[in-house]
C-alpha cells in the first residue's frame, strides 16, 4: 500500500512563512541610504526657489538694489532696468532645480512672463506727441525662460547670474 502526499494549504503556508523573511530582506537590507545625500538636495532646491521668489518679489517692486544684494557679488547683478515685471508663467511646467553632487551649486529653470518697457525712438511725428504728452514708451510682454545659477558660499546660497532666453 503506498500513500501519495497530497499538499495540502497548510504545508503551502509552511513554505511560504519560511520564504518570506529571506525574500524580503535583502531588498531593504541592499537598498543604499542615501538620505543625507537627499537631505542636501532638498535643502538646496528649497533654498533656490526661496531665492527666485525672493529675487521675482524685488524686482516687481522696483527694489534693484535689494535684488543686487541676492547675488554672490552684487557689482556683477545683471538686472535689467526695462524689467518692470518677471512672474511665473501659470500654464509652464514646474521649475527645474538641479543641483550639483557636491550640494554646493544648483541651476534652476524657470519659465516666466517678463513685462519690458522701453522708450520709443524719436524718429517719427506719432513718437514726438507721444513724447510731449508723458508717454512715449512701449510695454511689452514675453514668455522668457529665466537660468539662474546658484552657489553656495560661507553665507549660504546665493545667486550667481541670471540669463534670460527665449521660451
Amino acid at each position: 500500500m503506498t500513500t501519495e502526499a497530497v499538499p495540502s494549504r497548510r504545508s503551502f503556508l509552511k513554505g511560504g512563512v519560511m520564504l518570506a523573511p529571506f525574500v524580503a530582506a535583502p531588498a531593504a537590507a541592499l537598498a543604499p541610504d542615501d538620505s543625507r545625500s537627499r537631505l542636501t538636495r532638498l535643502e538646496a532646491e528649497m533654498a533656490a526657489r526661496s531665492l527666485h521668489a525672493d529675487l521675482l518679489r524685488r524686482i516687481n517692486t522696483g527694489d534693484r538694489i535689494g535684488a543686487a544684494a541676492l547675488f554672490a557679488d552684487p557689482r556683477s547683478a545683471r538686472i535689467d532696468a526695462n524689467w518692470i515685471t518677471v512672474a511665473a508663467a501659470a500654464d509652464a511646467e514646474p521649475d527645474a532645480i538641479d543641483v550639483s553632487a557636491d550640494g554646493r551649486r544648483a541651476c534652476g529653470r524657470h519659465v516666466c512672463m517678463v513685462e519690458t518697457i522701453s522708450a520709443m525712438a524719436l524718429d517719427s511725428t506719432f513718437a514726438q506727441m507721444a513724447y510731449a504728452q508723458g508717454g512715449g514708451h512701449v510695454r511689452q510682454t514675453e514668455r522668457k525662460v529665466m537660468i539662474v545659477d546658484y552657489v553656495r558660499n560661507e553665507a549660504g546660497w546665493a545667486i550667481g547670474q541670471v540669463q534670460l532666453t527665449s521660451a
